[in-house]
């Protein structure tokens, strides 16, 4: 008998592991997807590319101009929701927060939003003196929050949605 629950328990997480590495997979591809649509943007601003030649491969009007955020400051236990405007800094206690993309999945697929977010924190050295230091430059996502986040000892920010507003 145990070693029947030993031979299904095992059996369980390697099917376990296996869904989940599987959904991984799935979520770097997207990632690597947006990426290039990223540097396509780039491309036609500076001139070194024409739209012909950059076609991409994601649909464009998936992407949104608001994206909506949940920060938490731990030591206080304060949670917030806030609207981030693509390309516009809001603060956030010591931290200031930069939405670059957002990116919200087809109805007909599994609820995804997916935030390019870069994050500073700003730090008062002296009265005239203070600093403002990236600590964070990377894609979160809004159903696994784990992938890719923000590793900070006081903030921690999670995605929610996106929007058009």
């Amino acid at each position: 008998m145990k070693k029947t629950n030993y031979f299904l328990t095992l059996i369980f997480l390697l099917f376990a592991n296996f869904s989940n590495s599987f959904a991984q997979k799935n979520d770097i591809k997207e990632i690597k997807k947006i990426d290039k649509i990223i540097e396509n943007e780039e491309a036609l601003k500076d001139g070194s590319g024409t739209e012909e030649e950059i076609k991409p491969e994601v649909d464009l009007s998936r992407f949104n101009n608001v994206a909506i955020v949940q920060a938490l400051n731990k030591t206080t236990a304060k949670t917030s929701i806030l609207d981030l405007k693509i390309g516009e800094k809001i603060s956030f206690g010591s931290l200031k927060i930069l939405a670059h993309k957002c990116w919200q999945s087809p109805l007909e697929q599994k609820p995804e939003n997916k935030i390019l977010l870069e994050i500073f924190e700003f730090k008062n050295e002296s009265e005239t003196k203070s600093t403002e230091k990236r600590i964070f430059y990377g894609w979160i996502f809004s159903s696994s929050p784990s992938i890719s986040g923000l590793e900070h000892p006081i903030y921690d920010i999670i995605a929610l949605n996106c929007k058009n507003k």
